[in-house]
Parts: structure tokens; C-alpha cells; sequence
């Protein structure tokens, strides 16, 4: 498992590293602020893909029209 290139032992030595640095109070509320951020990009973008879906469909329902128009 690679995130970003990370692999998980990796991965722990960061987390470890950040509690350590930020203490158990920050790094909750770090952890609490980066869950919020990670929530609104994945709507952000779940939004986007909606928009870009239903517009696709309108075009593909003018091509359609077009194609029974030339008919």
C-alpha cells in the first residue's frame, strides 16, 4: 500500500514522529481539521463528477437529436 509513494511502515514512522512533535491534543485536533479537509474535497469532487456526468448526457442526448435530424 503506497500513498504518495509512502509505503506503511513508512507511514507509521510519520505518525509516530507527529505525536511526538504535537503532543496528543494537537495532534487530534490536527487529525479532526485534515478528516474535515479530506470530507470536502471528496464532495468537492463528487459534486464536480455529477455536473460533468449530466452535462455529458445532454450532450449526448443533442447528438442523438442530431443524428435523427440528418435522418
Amino acid at each position: 500500500m503506497d500513498i504518495f509513494g509512502i509505503g506503511g511502515n513508512e507511514l507509521i514512522v510519520i505518525i509516530v514522529l507527529a505525536g511526538i512533535i504535537l503532543g496528543p491534543e494537537r495532534l487530534a485536533r490536527s487529525a479532526r481539521e485534515i478528516g474535515k479537509f479530506v470530507k470536502n474535497v471528496k464532495t468537492y469532487f463528487s459534486s464536480l463528477s455529477g455536473e460533468l456526468r449530466a452535462e455529458l448526457d445532454v450532450l449526448d442526448e443533442l447528438e442523438k437529436v442530431k443524428k435523427d435530424i440528418t435522418k
